[in-house]
């Protein structure tokens, strides 16, 4: 696991550090860029699907901020799974879950001034999600800092799927009788 955690957060350097395009075309080693391809073609899958389903609510703001809403709380429902039925290992891939979404979504949230990334079907800038967002509450200023504010967060989740064999260990208790002749 730290390999994919040490690219990705190498990734997220870069990215937030010096362009946005990093974000998508970061060069992976082999079997890392397989894994980036799969988990962020899920999480992208998730993002759009959380759209949809909070567009039912009839709320713009809310089927706007869903998809990204979504690309978190999955992740952190399957995190919270393993949690409760304490499995270690569904524990440790539910933290790396969460904490690539968190960058994920400060990926998207760092290009909301600028609106470089490119979006699915090319619809343009104005379908920014956190362009949108960030532009209606007054806060598109502040992009970068949000983006890199949620990518921290990630960043920490990523820390806590390497430390929880740590903490998340099993230790059974045994009683030595020793009777000493002297």
């Amino acid at each position: 696991m730290l390999p994919f955690i040490g690219y990705h957060l190498h990734q997220a350097y870069w990215t937030l550090r010096y362009n946005i395009f990093f974000s998508y075309h970061y060069d992976f080693p082999f079997p890392i860029n397989l894994e980036n391809l799969l988990l962020q073609n899920f999480l992208l899958i998730i993002h759009e699907a959380g759209h949809t389903y909070s567009s039912i609510l009839g709320n713009r703001t809310l089927t706007i901020l869903g998809g990204s809403l979504y690309e978190i709380t999955l992740p952190a429902f399957i995190l919270g799974y393993f949690w409760y039925n304490r499995i270690s290992l569904g524990v440790q891939f539910g933290f790396y879950l969460v904490g690539a979404a968190f960058i994920s979504v400060g990926f998207y949230v760092s290009d909301a001034g600028a609106r470089q990334l490119p979006l699915i079907g090319g619809p343009g800038d104005f379908a920014h999600d956190w362009g949108n967002l960030l532009s209606s509450w007054n806060l598109l200023y502040y992009d970068a800092e949000i983006g890199l504010g949620l990518t921290l967060i990630g960043a920490v989740c990523y820390l806590a799927a390497i430390s929880v064999p740590l903490w998340l260990a099993t230790y059974e208790a045994s009683d030595i009788d020793i009777q000493l002749d002297l």
